[in-house]
């Protein structure tokens, strides 16, 4: 699915714009009902992993691996993201726009297009103030895809995200997280509910077991901005 889903307002999680409380609590509304829709996400999210054998490089699953910790900068005005990278890993993969599927989770790339990752449109652009969201396959019928090195990132790597205002924004790996799909920690991953000062970037794919069909886990890189080029 693409497109702007319906609440698209919490987008705009953490921004200050003179809203008073009424505003703001409206807003905290509509962060909760994303946080229902994105819960079913943690079952579902980048489940499929049905050409893998051994499955890809994971960190174990349990508490968050590693930190890094330094100083942010100041979030970006919103613009479209065009392109993710990750040198460290070896990713640079082209981003499609994802909304919400019909059962209301996070919608995915198509499993046709291994090597793209895409970015949830109801949340912030990458850069913007808030938690922005890339999503990407593990594997497809196909092969390998594009978030399979993804595992081997270690906190602190960089992370740049090219954008259509022609700016690079720059992030830094904070920590890694691998988590039960059926305990998905929406609220944490999609800052929802949560007023956030800094820009977040999430990347999200698959991880842990695979039993022939279905990967158990989810790997969660979780990173801040720290400044940007061009």
């Amino acid at each position: 699915m693409s497109g702007d889903p319906a609440p698209a307002s919490p987008g705009g999680a953490g921004r200050t714009g003179g809203a008073g409380p009424g505003p703001r609590r409206h807003r905290r509304v509509l962060q909760i009902v994303l946080a229902v829709a994105v819960v079913a996400a943690g079952f579902k999210l980048l489940s499929s992993g049905v050409s893998a054998l051994t499955g890809p490089p994971s960190p174990s699953r349990g508490a968050l691996f590693g930190t890094w910790s330094g100083p942010a900068a100041a979030p970006l005005e919103r613009s479209v993201p065009l392109r993710v990278k990750v040198p460290s890993v070896g990713i640079d993969a082209p981003l499609i726009r994802l909304g919400m599927d019909r059962d209301g989770a996070v919608a995915v790339p198509p499993m046709s297009a291994p090597s793209e990752a895409g970015w949830f449109t109801g949340n912030p652009t990458p850069g913007e103030r808030g938690a922005a969201i890339i999503v990407g396959h593990v594997d497809t019928d196909y092969g390998r895809a594009v978030f399979y090195p993804l595992g081997n990132v270690q906190p602190g790597a960089l992370v740049v995200v090219d954008r259509a205002d022609k700016k690079h924004a720059q992030f830094r790996v904070t920590s890694v997280e691998v988590v039960d799909k059926g305990r998905f920690p929406a609220q944490r991953v999609y800052g929802v509910g949560e007023d956030i000062d800094t820009a977040q970037l999430r990347l999200i794919t698959c991880g842990g077991a695979f039993d022939g069909q279905h990967y158990a886990d989810n790997l969660v890189v979780y990173a801040q901005l720290v400044g940007s080029t061009g």
